[in-house]
């Protein structure tokens, strides 16, 4: 595509595109600020004699001791929360203090202390979520970055209900990510970006993403910053700007238009490195009469690094020259040089006007081969639907890989793909390509790794923690971290937890057991100390310790294997 086109289609998208309602001039930290200093004045937001900032200062001087600041809780400082992290409300200590369970990601443990403000009511929730709101926004000291009176509305007169947090990947499999809120007012159709920083200091392998999102969703679509364009970007969500839309700092991985869980093929990963940043973008129309809390939650299910023999790749071919005149129908064609891979996902994806999307091999001499993916038919159900639903367009997986090194295609190799989308501009208006669904997009996505791979029938890695079922505390009224458990707890405590240096880990056994295991393991899944291997043991109690200033401050997991019944703790070392 000429660089011409492509800033002719964005030069009219900017023209026409309806982003986040302009805001006025009123400071949101101004709200913030005012909620604080009615709320936590004296000890109402800090503990007791240790008073870790200080509500009466001036505005200024707040915002000061807040932002970026690491906070004097053990448990929180060893996380590497901060008091405020602008763009990250879960990883913002002060506001989990102040949340009281407005949402599962932003419960507090035992250890990070009580909820806030001590004997005094718990916040209002549209002023829990006004500090969410501003947090989430990049918690600027100036502007107006939060609608209050919207989600005062929604707080007060009711919405459309939230979508409920998924489960998160057990503590060996993974993470969850999550986006938003995002309030939208009725008929409001807005798009929004948002870096994350991953905060991991080890490489991953990435074998599964699952997504969870509204139904009115038009796309949710993960890229991945390229090295050292991350800091380039702002923390905190952002309105789209289309002429960075495509920017070249970011990679694709994955688009979304329905829920879905994406596990890899076995042998396959996604390989991502230490400090990685997402890119998170979601776009939402909201069709309803009230307003609507649009969320993301994305589960990234990991393993061991160095497990996978081959990378997981993604790409997003987009055709911009797209000219759809008024009340006419008409198909696009267009051609890649896609070569010397082995495909597993093809999807496919345009707005409103979209009729029909194919994908062809493409011959030597530049013409269709045989279908790949056929817009009109349901690869989950295995029908032809006779349409093509623009909105939840099917995916095709190949398993194995359609393998474009294979003479597959009549007998030839393929030298690319061909793909066509057709329109019916029942408009009286020009279509170009635009990011509203009153505008047009014409784009494929595919997933593959380079040259032949055949997929091996035995999983290469298998889960240690699969036993685990998870507790919400806010969702089961319970106290304490979300925390993953098994259903036969042998009574294993650890103290003190968190810890700078020894651990004492203490169970009781009530039956003799032929096989007992107790391993620390690191967030990543991988086994740090190993502390009882299969050993033999009569009904009784056990102790024993773990050295934690042989390792890096964090999070860990406990792991108590009897019998192959697993229980697990999470064990906080806060560093010297």
């Amino acid at each position: 595509m000429t660089n011409f086109y492509r800033a002719l289609s964005l030069a009219l998208v900017l023209s026409s595109f309806a982003i986040a309602k302009p805001v006025s001039a009123q400071d949101t930290w101004q709200e913030v600020y005012t909620i604080l200093s009615t709320n936590c004045t004296g000890s109402g937001c800090h503990a007791g004699s240790r008073q870790d900032f200080d509500v009466s200062a001036s505005s200024s001087d707040l915002y000061t001791a807040l932002i970026g600041q690491d906070p004097l809780n053990p448990a929180a400082l060893a996380k590497g929360d901060k008091y405020i992290d602008p763009g990250y409300p879960a990883r913002s200590f002060l506001l989990r203090k102040v949340a009281n369970c407005i949402s599962g990601d932003l419960a507090l443990e035992p250890a990070e202390g009580n909820n806030m403000p001590q004997g005094r009511p718990a916040l209002a929730e549209q002023d829990i979520e006004l500090i969410r709101q501003w947090i989430l926004f990049g918690a600027p000291e100036t502007g107006e970055v939060v609608r209050k009176a919207v989600i005062d509305e929604y707080y007060t007169v009711g919405g459309v209900d939230k979508i409920e947090r998924p489960t998160p990947p057990k503590s060996c499999e993974g993470f969850q990510v999550h986006m938003g809120p995002i309030f939208f007012e009725p008929g409001e159709e807005s798009e929004y970006f948002q870096k994350y920083d991953l905060d991991v200091a080890d490489s991953l392998e990435v074998i599964g993403l699952e997504v969870f999102f509204n139904d009115e969703s038009h796309h949710f679509i993960l890229r991945k910053f390229r090295s050292g364009t991350a800091q380039n970007w702002p923390q905190g969500l952002t309105p789209l700007n289309p002429l960075t839309a495509f920017d070249s700092d970011k990679d694709y991985v994955m688009a979304w238009q329905d829920n879905e869980d994406f596990r890899l093929p076995n042998g396959t990963a996604y390989k991502w490195s230490p400090g990685e940043s997402l890119d998170l973008n979601f776009h939402m129309f909201n069709y309803h009469n009230q307003i609507l809390a649009g969320e993301v939650y994305l589960n990234v299910y990991t393993q061991p690094k160095g497990t996978a023999e081959k990378e997981m790749k993604s790409a997003l071919i987009t055709n911009l020259n797209i000219f759809l005149a008024p009340n006419s129908t008409q198909t696009l064609t267009e051609r890649d040089n896609m070569v010397n891979k082995s495909i597993w996902t093809l999807t496919s994806h345009t707005h409103k006007f979209g009729t029909n999307f194919d994908i062809f091999f493409k011959n030597a001499d530049n013409s269709k081969g045989r279908i790949v993916y056929d817009g009109s038919f349901n690869y989950l159900q295995g029908f032809d639907t006779g349409s093509y639903d623009w909105e939840h367009p099917p995916t095709v997986r190949y398993e194995p890989f359609l393998d474009m090194n294979d003479t597959v295609n009549n007998g030839t190799k393929p030298t690319g793909f061909v793909y066509e989308a057709s329109y019916n501009n029942t408009s009286n208006n020009l279509i170009t390509f635009g990011f509203t669904t009153e505008q047009e997009m014409m784009i494929y996505y595919a997933q593959f790794v380079d040259g032949q791979y055949d997929i091996p029938a035995a999983p290469l890695w298998t889960s240690p923690c699969s036993a685990e079922r998870f507790i919400d505390p806010c969702l089961n009224d319970t106290t304490g971290i979300i925390e993953f458990a098994s259903g036969n707890d042998v009574g294993m405590s650890i103290y003190p937890n968190p810890t700078t240096n020894l651990a004492n880990i203490n169970y009781t056994l009530d039956n003799n057991a032929n096989a007992v295991k107790l391993e620390v393991v690191n967030m990543l899944g991988e086994v740090v100390s190993s502390l009882v291997t299969n050993e033999q043991q009569q009904i009784g109690s056990y102790s024993y310790h773990f050295n934690g200033a042989e390792h890096n401050q964090g999070v860990y997991i406990v792991r108590l294997s009897v019998d192959g019944k697993v229980s697990t703790h999470k064990l906080i070392l806060s560093g010297n």
